[in-house]
């Protein structure tokens, strides 16, 4: 999972806890920050400028990329990442 952000977003730091919290019930994953206005990230502030916080989740390198934006919530995190895992494990099955 990872969160796109920026300093002094409200929305962003609510993103977080609602990520902090979701994170106590659900099944360890990789999570990593990154601040879109830091240089190096050029390409997310062309993307995500007007739009932050944004979430990437994804199950494996070739799964598609799952995205949630804006006011989001504990249980939007959690849902996310059970669809996510759902789909994992369906295609596994196949």
């Amino acid at each position: 999972m990872t969160i796109f952000s920026r300093p002094q977003c409200g929305l962003c730091d609510e993103a977080k806890e609602s990520i902090a919290s979701a994170i106590k019930g659900l099944p360890a994953f990789t999570y990593s920050e990154i601040n879109i206005l830091k240089p190096e990230n050029q390409e997310w502030f062309d993307k995500y400028a007007y739009d932050v916080p944004v979430i990437h989740f994804q199950t494996a390198e070739h799964e598609e990329v799952k995205k949630i934006m804006h006011r989001i919530h504990e249980q939007d995190v959690i849902n996310l990442v059970q669809k996510s895992l759902s789909v994992m494990k369906s295609s596994q099955l196949t």
